[in-house]
């Protein structure tokens, strides 16, 4: 199966960046074939963090509110690529503590895709 031409350009987006929160946590691109994008059922399989996790809904920017001023110019230009090339962006913390994040969007062939990361607020 052909990989969706959008990975490379995430992948190349979030190269060397790190989400800070209590810990480092990577930023992994996705691309769902997924007609339903990210329900409850979908974010707690992929989140593993039990049947009926925690949910919680935000924007992008409230989401990279958090960044710190250092690293601000630097996820500020990730959120402009993925702005350009997903609509409908929703960030999904999953879990509690010790969260699963999903920063997902509509791609233009309407698959969803966006970037999967961990944070940890206590």
């Amino acid at each position: 199966m052909k990989k969706h031409p959008l990975l490379a350009l995430l992948k190349k987006a979030c190269e060397g960046l790190l989400f800070s929160s209590e810990t480092d946590a990577e930023l992994n691109p996705f691309v769902w074939d997924a007609k339903d994008g990210p329900t409850p059922k979908r974010l707690a399989e992929l989140s593993e963090r039990g049947d009926d996790p925690a949910i919680e809904k935000m924007t992008l920017a409230a989401f990279f509110r958090a960044v710190p001023k250092s690293e601000k110019a630097k996820f500020d230009a990730l959120a402009k690529q993925l702005q350009e090339h997903l609509s409908d962006i929703e960030v999904h913390k999953v879990g509690e503590v010790n969260l699963a994040v999903f920063i997902v969007g509509r791609t233009d062939d309407g698959k969803w895709a966006g970037l999967q990361t961990e944070v940890v607020e206590t």
